[in-house]
């Protein structure tokens, strides 16, 4: 153990490190790391490893019953100003407290990649003018060495630091004049962070604001007088698809920056991100832009420059919650329904959550949008810890679509197949390439066929690592595990019987071909995660479809999501029972959020908009609710079944999932995670299991999940302890998703 300093310094440092372990580490700070703040990375030695950390804080003693030679000091200051603010470290309190995961692995998620792992930052050569020409310098320049000339008055021109290479690109002169320039003392060279934007080369068309309905007007006007009192407020904007629930947020964010305060747009999909920047972007200028489809450089240059200052406006996915605002003054979750607004991995947070608690520890104004709130949202306005504001109409005159539902159980199949477009919506479909409009057809599964069944002894095929039927790619000619990845030949026979499989069921490959049977002169884009591998593939595909060069734009939920498009006239959903089969309370939540979310990309325009929703199940009162566009009477209808039942969002759902490698071990990890739990007194609290979840084995581990329900939601307090010790090996998910 090295030596503790002699000297005080600042005494003791309070370090949160990303591990499971819930409590952080006291160090000494040695002299040499006096500039040390809360919110600074430090790398520390941790047992026999070097770790890098968070400072939660300073204490000028040292912790109770600890003597101060038993502490070991800072390994290495990595940061010159803190990287997280006040306000971030206690919001990773909340999300620690809330998820069952320690307060390290909470302040890890907020950071990019890179900084998480302290790695050096690449640099790139800069020049700039050291000093200007003399009068006499300039006229023997002109005359005799003009590209010098000419280079030392554009730097002059430029004002400041500018990269070589784009010094070079914009003059077109080489290196050779510059460092001419150089040796007489007139231009320095040297080297700096290359900061990437990877929306830099991205046009901006100018964007005129429209009118305001009167219901936009009345919303607009109670969010500013929120802004302008400077207080925290959370609003629910409940609007129809099309009522213009983004020009709200564009007035509210305008007045924010004239406040001199910062914003956050949250986005639930990559894919609306280009379209929701450009349109930001003509609006207010240059915005930061975080989500996962960047490069590990990208995040880390676009956090940079939103840490310096020069980026006042954050849109993206989860991650631009944590983006480091000095001083934040609008917050906004845009379709705050959405389930990817929910993290898989530790920390399980919830983005909607967060937003309402950093607007609440920041003082800032929090707006919650969508045509179809989560029930979470729509309960908290009727209890009044949120303002609805309504926008019952669309604008422009459009009006909203007729839906009509398909019963796929009178079709005529094809070729022994169910059938993939309906004659309805072939109808539909014909009469829009008749008009030179444009259609959005909807199937929630990718690849070509979901499945491979034996007619002999009814098995299917499955991945050998997971409890999943394995999915053709045809472009791939591969079996693909939806779960973990692994590929596999395509399977000729049955593993049980022997005897030939067939391919059952429709994927988006499949369908496309169907279309293109259908409309052989149809221009088809299909939109999904295989044909999406690039950032610059959304916007490709969705710069044709809105020039005219896309007939039918075909995708899963990429294109149920906010796409604008007015010369949409017909939207088709090719199987809307997908949604409803999963062993779920909330599947007719979003079964209704699917069709009424798709439906709303038809008719944005005066043109009107026709929708066929193809199903098994037309009784269904969510379907029969999203056809007639009512989501106050599907609200009131679930709520009070949820109540009823005992489930969100009047209880708390923690699932725990153990896994382990043989079953044996996973049902004794489950056992004991139990038995922990129902040993303590919990009044209004409920456990289930352990049992197999429904996919119960994944990625080669085998699974046992408890349910726990906790009504109301305090009734959790007695277990809290025991879920934090779990936490550190199965899987605790709040109100799992």
């Amino acid at each position: 153990m090295p030596p503790a300093p002699q000297a005080d310094g600042l005494g003791y440092a309070r370090v949160a490190l990303d591990t499971p372990v819930r409590r952080e580490f006291s160090y000494l700070v040695p002299p040499e790391m006096q500039a040390v703040e809360a919110g600074c990375r430090v790398r520390v030695p941790f047992g026999s490893r070097r770790l890098v950390g968070v400072v939660v804080g300073l204490d000028p003693h040292p912790p109770a019953g600890i003597p101060r030679d038993k502490l070991r000091p800072l390994g290495a200051l990595l940061d010159e100003r803190p990287l997280l603010t006040p306000a971030l470290i206690r919001l990773a309190r909340h999300i620690a407290d809330s998820t069952y995961c320690s307060w390290g692995n909470a302040l890890g998620a907020m950071l990019p990649a890179a900084l998480r792992r302290a790695r050096p930052r690449r640099s790139v050569p800069v020049v700039a003018l050291a000093r200007p020409l003399s009068p006499q310098e300039q006229s023997e320049l002109a005359q005799r060495f003009p590209k010098q000339e000419r280079a030392a008055a554009y730097l002059e021109a430029a004002g400041g630091p500018m990269e070589l290479a784009q010094f070079q690109a914009r003059t077109g002169l080489s290196r050779s004049p510059l460092q001419s320039l150089a040796r007489r003392g007139v231009v320095r060279f040297a080297r700096r962070q290359e900061l990437s934007d990877p929306f830099r080369d991205a046009p901006v068309r100018p964007d005129r604001p429209p009118e305001l309905s009167g219901e936009q007007v009345a919303a607009v006007a109670e969010i500013l007088a929120a802004l302008e009192a400077g207080r925290h407020a959370g609003f629910l904007l409940f609007g129809v698809t099309g009522s213009g629930k983004t020009e709200v947020y564009l007035r509210a964010l305008r007045r924010c920056l004239d406040l001199g305060r910062g914003a956050i747009i949250l986005v639930p999909e990559i894919a609306l991100t280009p379209q929701t920047v450009a349109r930001f972007r003509a609006r207010v200028g240059d915005v930061a832009v975080l989500h996962s489809g960047l490069t590990d450089a990208e995040r880390h240059d676009q956090w940079t420059a939103i840490a310096q200052g020069r980026l006042h406006v954050v849109v993206g996915a989860r991650s631009a919650l944590f983006a480091p605002l000095p001083r934040l003054g609008l917050v906004v979750v845009d379709e705050e329904h959405e389930s990817s607004f929910k993290q898989e991995q530790t920390p399980r947070y919830h983005a909607r959550e967060v937003a309402l608690e950093r607007a609440r520890l920041e003082g800032a104004v929090c707006v919650l949008g969508s045509a179809t709130p989560s029930l979470e949202s729509w309960q908290a306005a009727r209890d009044g810890r949120l303002r609805r504001l309504d926008l019952p109409r669309r604008v422009a005159g459009g009006r909203m679509p007729e839906v009509a539902l398909v019963d796929m159980r009178v079709q005529k199949p094809e070729q022994g197949h169910w059938t993939v477009v309906s004659e309805p919506l072939r109808q539909a479909l014909e009469r829009a390439l008749e008009r030179r409009e444009r259609a959005i057809l909807f199937l929630n599964q990718r690849g070509f066929a979901p499945a491979w069944h034996c007619r002999a002894c009814g098995g299917s095929v499955h991945c050998r690592r997971c409890d999943v039927a394995l999915t053709y790619h045809r472009w791939r000619r591969r079996a693909l595990c939806h779960y973990c990845l692994q590929e596999f030949p395509p399977p000729e026979r049955c593993p049980e019987c022997g005897q030939p499989v067939q391919l059952v069921g429709v994927g988006t490959e499949r369908a496309e071909d169907a279309l293109a049977r259908l409309f052989p002169r149809a221009r088809i884009a299909r939109m999904d995660r295989d044909t999406m591998l690039r950032r610059e593939s959304y916007e490709k595909v969705l710069e044709d479809f809105g020039a005219g060069r896309v007939d039918f734009l075909l995708g899963t939920q990429m294109v149920a999501k906010g796409l604008d498009f007015p010369e949409v006239t017909v939207v088709g959903v090719l199987n809307a029972d997908t949604a409803l089969h999963h062993p779920d309370f909330r599947a007719a939540e979003r079964c209704f959020n699917l069709v009424a979310q798709v439906s709303g990309r038809a008719g944005r325009s005066a043109r009107g908009g026709q929708v066929v929703v193809q199903t098994w199940r037309p009784e269904h009162p969510a379907l029969q609710a999203a056809v007639h566009h009512d989501y106050p009477a599907f609200a009131g209808h679930e709520l009070e079944e949820r109540r009823a039942f005992g489930y969100p969002p009047f209880a708390r759902v923690v699932r725990i999932v153990c896994e382990a490698g043989v079953t044996a071990k996973a049902d004794q990890l489950a056992a004991g995670a139990a038995a922990a739990l129902r040993a303590l007194p919990a009044p209004g609290c409920s456990l289930l299991g352990p049992a197999p979840p429904p996919v119960e084995r994944l990625r080669g581990r085998w699974r046992r999940q408890i349910l726990l329900k906790a009504v109301p939601p305090p009734a959790l307090a007695p277990l809290q302890g025991v879920l934090y010790e779990l936490c550190q090996r199965p899987g605790v998910t709040v109100d799992p998703l």
